[in-house]
């Protein structure tokens, strides 16, 4: 099944008002650069389609597993990259759905009334994804629709804590799902990282936190991740928590998928049932 991924640049408005076209266009080249430089390393990379455009950009993967592991790493560069607060930063947005037929997301079609000019037309799947992401959501979130992801996959992209792990494909507790629009999605913990490179995810959203404070905007974007990560963090040290017990009972006999994800977190009340999708 082919998945499209479609990924925004936050606070474009913003960089149009104070740094006028020049940072803009130098924003969304950034972005076209990563994802493009991203895609590259992958092994389907000759068979992805897609579109840059001024905002961000839509690609559409062969298979759902390629179409993630895309988001992740863009996502994790995007974040980790900036190592000073003197260089750029980017706070994107994005999410994965069913890429139907497989088609590029967006098509050139000339008008029936002047030759000169063309018309773009996106795919149904690219505007379900552009819909998805004006729903009113906050902070630096890649979305999954629940339609893409099986068991199978869920597996593929298990981060192992010790003898347990996390699946990094959730419905978070304390960060909002907003509107009817988000009904059958679910986030991508795409900052959940074994236990020696989390703190390189954590320290940078401190730095990060810092770095924005004197910019209204970008404070905004930061501090609304910042729950998320609190949250990826509970959910982490719950699993390494659990370890710790088994290790201390001697119980070394166990599933080794064994993840405690129905058991609520510490501080955070159990998982509520998702509802289903319209």
């Amino acid at each position: 099944m082919p998945a499209l991924l479609r990924i925004e640049l936050l606070g474009v408005h913003e960089l149009w008002r104070t740094g006028g076209p020049a940072a803009a266009d130098e924003a969304f080249a950034d972005l076209h650069d990563l994802v493009l430089d991203t895609a590259r390393n992958l092994d389907v990379a000759q068979s992805l389609v897609g579109d840059l455009d001024g905002e961000g950009c839509t690609i559409v993967c062969p298979v759902p597993e390629a179409a993630l592991a895309l988001g992740r790493k863009v996502f994790r560069r995007a974040w980790l990259e900036p190592r000073t607060p003197d260089e750029p930063r980017m706070w994107l947005r994005g999410v994965i759905v069913d890429g139907r037929d497989g088609r590029a997301p967006r098509a050139q079609v000339p008008s029936d009334e002047l030759a000169g000019i063309q018309e773009s037309r996106w795919n149904g799947a690219a505007f379900e994804a552009m819909a998805v992401l004006r729903a009113g959501w906050r902070g630096m979130r890649l979305l999954v629709a629940d339609s893409v992801l099986t068991d199978p996959l869920r597996g593929m992209f298990r981060i192992p804590l010790g003898r347990l792990g996390v699946i990094p494909f959730r419905r978070m507790n304390h960060t909002p799902y907003p509107g009817p629009l988000a009904r059958g999605f679910q986030d991508l913990m795409w900052m959940a990282e074994v236990r020696h490179e989390w703190g390189q995810y954590v320290n940078r959203m401190k730095q990060r936190m810092l770095w924005s404070s004197h910019d209204d905007g970008e404070l905004g974007h930061a501090a609304a991740t910042q729950v998320m990560f609190w949250e990826c963090d509970a959910i982490l040290q719950s699993v390494v928590r659990k370890n710790e017990q088994q290790d201390r009972l001697g119980h070394g006999a166990f599933d080794r998928h064994d993840e405690p994800a129905g058991e609520p977190v510490e501080g955070q009340p159990p998982e509520q049932p998702e509802t289903p999708a319209s």
